[in-house]
C-alpha cells in the first residue's frame, strides 16, 4: 500500500521506482487468492499487437476544465455519480483522508458531508443499492474493508469485509453488480476478480490472464476490459478481455503504449481510457476504445499529464477529478481540479 509521505518526490528515480514498484516499493510474486467461489482458471490466449486506427467516432470530444476547486488537492480517490453532483470519497492529499466530498459542477458547490470509518486510498468504489460503497485501499498497509454511505452523505457504515486485504486494484460496475479487479494484499499479487451486489458480500467472477496493480477497467454489456495495469513491476500494454458470463478470460490485445495508473469509463456508449504513466511519464492522451476491432484511438487530451485520478459520469458528461502530475525535474504534484469530457453530436 501507498506510504503517504514518499508520494511526493524530488527526483525522476523516486517517481520511476515508486510506480513501478507499487506503493511499498516491493515486487511481490503473483499468486491466485482464495475466494468463496471456486473458479478453475481459464486458459489465457495471446492475440497480436493492435495498431491504432484513425478515430471512429464522428463526434468531438470536448475537454473543458471547470472553475470549481477541491478543497486541497487530492489523489487516489473514488469518485461516484450522485444524481446530478459528484461523491467523493477517500485519497491521499497531505495524508490519506477519510473526507467525503459532494461536489455540484453545475453551480461549484463543495460541501464535505461525511467522513469514512477507515481513511484509505487507492481504493475502488461504485453505487450499489442507492449506496455509495468504498472498497478496499488503505493507508500503510492494505485493507479488506467495505464502507459504505448515503449519496447525499452522513452516517458511514462498515458493510462488509474483502476475502483478504486488496489495494492498487480498479473497480469496475454495471446496473447491479461490481467488479473488483487487480490489486494486491500488500505481499501478494491478486488475480481473482470478485464481484459483489451489495458491498456486503463477495464472490469469485474470474480470473485474470495476468496479475496486475493500478489497471483501469470497464464493464461493457458482458465484458469486462482491463487496460495494462503494472505486473510484476513492469509496466504493460495489455488488454484483458474477460466474459462476465463464461468467465473466460483472453489477452485481447495492446494498448499503443504501456499504460498504468490510468482512468477509463465509459461515456455515451464509448468506452475512454485516459493519462497514467508509462511507468516513467506521466501521459495525457485520451484514448477511445473500440471492443469490435480491440483498437485504441486518440480523440484528445487532458489539460496535463495526469495519473491517479479519479472519474465519473453524469448526465453532463464525464468528470475526471485531481490526480497527480510532474514537473520536467520529476517533482509530483497533487492536483485541485475537476475535467469535464463531454461529446458534441
Amino acid at each position: 500500500m501507498h506510504r503517504p509521505r514518499r508520494v511526493v518526490v524530488a527526483a525522476v528515480l523516486g517517481l520511476a521506482l515508486a510506480l513501478a514498484a507499487g506503493c511499498t516499493g516491493v515486487t511481490p510474486k503473483p499468486a491466485s487468492s482464495a475466494g468463496s467461489v471456486a473458479v478453475g482458471s481459464p486458459t489465457a490466449t495471446m492475440e497480436p499487437s493492435v495498431s491504432t486506427p484513425s478515430p471512429v467516432s464522428a463526434h468531438t470530444l470536448g475537454v473543458t476544465p471547470l472553475p470549481v476547486r477541491l478543497p486541497t488537492p487530492v489523489s487516489r480517490l473514488v469518485a461516484l455519480g450522485a444524481g446530478d453532483q459528484l461523491l467523493l470519497l477517500g485519497g491521499l492529499s497531505t495524508t490519506t483522508t477519510t473526507s467525503v466530498l459532494l461536489v455540484s459542477p453545475g453551480t461549484g458547490t463543495v460541501s464535505e458531508v461525511a467522513h469514512l470509518a477507515q481513511a484509505t486510498h487507492d481504493a475502488g468504489g461504485a453505487v450499489l443499492g442507492g449506496r455509495a460503497v468504498v472498497i478496499g485501499g488503505g493507508t500503510r498497509a492494505s485493507i479488506t474493508d467495505a464502507q459504505s454511505v448515503a449519496l447525499s452523505g452522513g452516517a458511514v457504515a462498515i458493510s462488509g469485509h474483502l476475502p483478504e486485504p486488496r489495494s492498487d486494484h480498479a473497480v469496475a460496475a454495471d446496473a447491479t453488480t461490481a467488479y473488483v479487479v487487480g490489486g494486491y494484499t500488500g505481499s501478494t499479487e491478486l488475480l481473482d476478480i470478485l464481484a459483489t451486489t451489495d458491498g456486503s458480500s463477495f464472490t469469485v467472477a474470474a480470473r485474470l490472464a495476468e496479475t496486475v496493480r493500478y489497471p483501469a477497467a470497464v464493464v461493457s454489456g458482458s465484458v469486462l476490459w482491463v487496460f495494462g495495469g503494472v505486473h510484476q513491476g513492469s509496466v504493460t500494454d495489455d488488454i484483458q478481455r474477460i466474459d462476465l458470463t463464461t468467465g473466460a478470460v483472453s489477452i485481447a490485445g495492446h494498448l499503443p503504449g504501456p499504460l498504468s495508473h490510468a482512468a477509463a469509463t465509459v461515456l455515451d456508449g464509448t468506452i475512454l481510457v485516459m493519462g497514467g504513466t508509462d511507468g516513467q511519464t506521466h501521459q495525457s492522451t485520451i484514448y477511445r476504445f473500440d471492443p469490435a476491432t480491440i483498437s485504441a484511438a486518440s480523440v484528445g487530451a487532458l489539460p496535463a499529464p495526469t495519473s491517479d485520478m479519479a472519474v465519473a459520469v453524469l448526465a453532463g458528461g464525464a468528470y475526471v477529478v485531481g490526480g497527480e502530475t510532474a514537473d520536467a525535474q520529476g517533482s509530483v504534484t497533487k492536483l485541485d481540479t475537476i475535467v469535464r469530457l463531454q461529446y458534441s453530436h
